[in-house]
Order: structure tokens, then C-alpha cells, then sequence
């Protein structure tokens, strides 16, 4: 699960009630007790430590080896996914059991700070090395080697199966809380959808008030430019009431790339002449996609930020393009590509990877990008590439859906 890894251990425990448990399950097993998270670092206190460990993390370098070895020990463990006993870099022996959720690893819980019995004395630990490596003073290791355990190994392992059972115990907990919360991010995005489209059905009852009072105006207009021999004008108007008469009678929510890259010529025809030489457009299609099917309106607001954004200061020489083919994995890509003004890459960078894009940035961008992740998925949606003065290329990243 992807999700877990912006997920900390602390994120899901209640650290007094795992700290409660840590420390009557150490009055168990007469063992020190900890838990860590992936970094080796303790999320709760750490409970019954033997005086020589104790020492050994009060000194900066003992303490740095100590987390390091705690670290590689719960990563190991997280390996196998099951308890591991070893040698820490004392010589004492410890015990290491993964905490692990949804096979995503999250600490350990760890205990031991003993020596084996008929396998270890307590000469086997080198105090004139670790006083040397870690500076600690060699009286002072003397004085608390004797409150290190002597202990069968048998009973170390079945000691670790009280530190399998809480590690288990953190994961449920965390796998439950979880859950919770990927329940409520649903809901929340749920409602934020159904927002949307109640937002987007009001706009379109509104744009479709009386479309035959506004028809019927623009054909008399048409009319009247036809009587005053100005057929730019009569193909201007006819051209506009093409694009509003599939804006608002198109019922399609998966219309053909044909119909609507036809759409977005009609639009682009009429930006070109309102922007008079400033503007030039280029449309290039592969054939094999113009029968696929796509989400209504998904070019439209990414070719009107162009212009608005890109080009609307650009005095001469803009540029517009449009290419759609397929890639190697046989998908869609429309590219939409202005030579205008360019986007910072703190904007662009905002652009590529917030879920909340403020709306002065795109309302267009951000409503294409939630509609295509919504409908398809995260793989699918906008790619935003941008320099200052070079201009600005916008992937349309689609899934090949062809028309029955």
C-alpha cells in the first residue's frame, strides 16, 4: 500500500497505551523492553534497561551505535517477517520482531540485553574496546557489566514470543486505524465529486436557458452579414453557433476524439481571428485514434489556458499545436503545446503534484486533471512542461477506449 509510506509508527499507536503495555509485558519476561521506528529511534520510553545499556546510551557514540543497531536489527527481521535473535554490537544478545502493516514495515519491537548461558561469560564482552571505540571510562563499564543477565536460550526465544504477540498487536491497531482513515479520505473526496456535480449540473442548466432565442439571434445575424456582403463575418457566427450548439446539447460524456478535436478547431478558428496575426494554430492527429473515445470537453480548457495564459501578452509569432497519438503501451497522448510566456517552477511544480490547486493557476487544469484521475486513475491525467520564454506543454495521458 503506497499510502503507508508517508505513515509514521507514532502516526498509529496511542503512545501512553503502548507505553502501559511495553512496560507490564517487561515486568513479565524480566527483560528491557522497546519499541522503535525504521530508524532505530524509541517511540515510547524505554523500559527495565540494564544499567550497562543504559551507559552505553548516555555517551554520543555508543548512543549513535546503539540506534544503528537497532535499526539494521528490525530491518532484517522485516526481511524474513518473523523474530530474529542476534549479537549487538556490545556482544550482548537482543531480540528484534517486525512491526509490519499491509507488508509495509514500520519499527520493531525489540528486547534481550542478556548473555547465554553455557555459551557466554560475562569476559566475553571487550570493555577495553567499547571504552576505547565509545569513550566511555573503563571503571565506570566494570561497575555495570555485573547487572547484565545470565539466561538459557530457551528461555530468550520463548521470551520473544510476548514481543511477537505485541508487535502483532501495534499492527492490528495500526492496520484498524488505517482503514479508518482511507475510509474518511473516500468519503471525503465522495462528497467533494458530488459538490462538483451538482456545481457542474447547475452551470449547465443555466448555460442551456432559452439556446433557442440565442440560435435564432445568431442566424438572423448570420442573415444580416449574408445582406451585407461580409462572409467573414456570416462564417464567424455560424462557426460560433456550431461550438455553442455542441456545448450545450451534448449529452455525450464520451464523445469521439474526432467530434471534439472538430470542436476544437471551430474554437481555435475563432480565436485565431479575434487575435487577428498575433495567433496561429496546428492540428495534428494520428488516424488511428480519431474513433476512441474520450471525456467531453477534456482538450477545450487546456487549449483556452493556453491562450489566455500563454499567449494573450505575446504581440506577434504565437504559436498553438495540438498532436494526439498513441504511445508504446497503447494509450492516448494529446499534446498541447504553446510558445507563450512560460510558467515559474515554483507554479509548475505546484501545477505537477498538489491535489489542491489554487484556482488563480487553472481552474480548467485542476478540474481536467480530478475529472481523468477519477475516471481512470492516478496513471492517467496532465503533465505540465514549462520554461520562461520557451513556452508550455500540457500531456493529455488517456486510456485507449474505442467506440463500439
Amino acid at each position: 500500500m503506497s499510502s503507508l509510506q508517508s505513515i509514521d509508527l507514532k502516526d498509529i499507536i496511542d503512545v501512553e497505551n503502548i507505553q502501559e503495555i511495553q512496560n507490564r509485558l517487561t515486568k513479565l519476561v524480566k527483560f528491557p523492553t522497546i519499541i522503535v521506528d525504521t530508524n532505530g529511534i524509541p517511540v515510547c520510553k524505554e523500559t527495565n534497561f540494564t544499567p550497562f545499556c543504559s551507559l552505553m546510551g548516555s555517551f554520543p557514540e555508543g548512543n549513535k551505535n546503539c540506534k544503528l543497531c537497532h535499526s539494521q536489527a528490525g530491518f532484517l527481521a522485516m526481511k524474513d517477517k518473523n523474530p530474529k535473535v542476534y549479537t549487538c554490537h556490545t556482544g550482548l544478545m537482543d531480540s528484534a520482531t517486525p512491526i509490519i502493516v499491509d507488508d509495509y514495515y514500520l519499527g520493531a519491537v525489540l528486547g534481550g540485553q542478556v548473555l547465554i548461558k553455557d555459551q557466554q561469560t560475562k569476559d566475553s564482552i571487550n570493555l577495553k574496546k567499547l571504552s576505547k571505540d565509545y569513550k566511555i571510562p573503563i571503571k565506570r563499564l566494570e561497575e555495570v557489566t555485573n547487572s547484565i543477565q545470565l539466561v538459557e536460550s530457551d528461555y530468550l526465544h520463548n521470551c520473544v514470543e510476548f514481543y511477537n504477540f505485541l508487535a502483532n498487536y501495534i499492527a492490528e491497531i495500526g492496520m484498524h486505524k488505517i482503514t479508518q482513515k482511507k475510509l474518511l479520505k473516500e468519503s471525503e473526496e465522495k462528497i467533494k465529486l458530488e459538490q462538483q456535480a451538482k456545481k457542474m449540473k447547475l452551470q449547465t442548466i443555466q448555460a442551456q436557458t432559452n439556446p433557442h432565442f440565442l440560435f435564432n439571434t445568431l442566424n438572423t445575424i448570420a442573415r444580416i452579414a449574408l445582406i451585407e456582403n461580409a462572409p467573414k463575418t456570416e462564417d464567424l457566427i455560424y462557426t460560433l453557433s456550431d461550438i455553442l450548439r455542441y456545448s450545450l446539447r451534448n449529452s455525450e460524456e464520451f464523445p469521439k476524439l474526432k467530434t471534439e478535436m472538430e470542436y476544437i478547431e471551430r474554437y481555435l478558428y475563432i480565436q485565431a481571428l479575434r487575435y487577428s496575426d498575433r495567433i496561429k494554430y496546428h492540428i495534428e492527429v494520428d488516424e488511428k485514434i480519431l474513433e476512441c473515445r474520450i471525456p467531453s470537453m477534456t482538450i477545450q480548457p487546456i487549449v483556452e489556458n493556453a491562450l489566455i495564459h500563454g499567449l494573450e501578452e505575446k504581440s506577434e509569432g504565437g504559436e498553438v499545436s495540438i498532436k494526439g497519438s498513441l504511445t508504446p503501451s497503447k494509450d492516448i497522448i494529446i499534446e498541447v503545446f504553446d510558445n507563450g510566456r512560460g510558467i515559474n517552477s515554483s507554479i509548475l511544480n505546484l501545477l505537477n503534484n498538489s491535489d489542491n490547486i489554487p484556482e488563480q493557476f487553472g481552474i480548467g487544469i485542476r478540474n481536467t486533471n480530478d475529472r481523468l484521475c477519477n475516471y481512470f486513475g492516478n496513471n492517467y491525467g496532465l503533465k505540465i512542461k514549462s520554461k520562461p520564454n520557451w513556452g508550455t506543454k500540457v500531456d493529455i495521458h488517456l486510456p485507449r477506449i474505442m467506440a463500439p
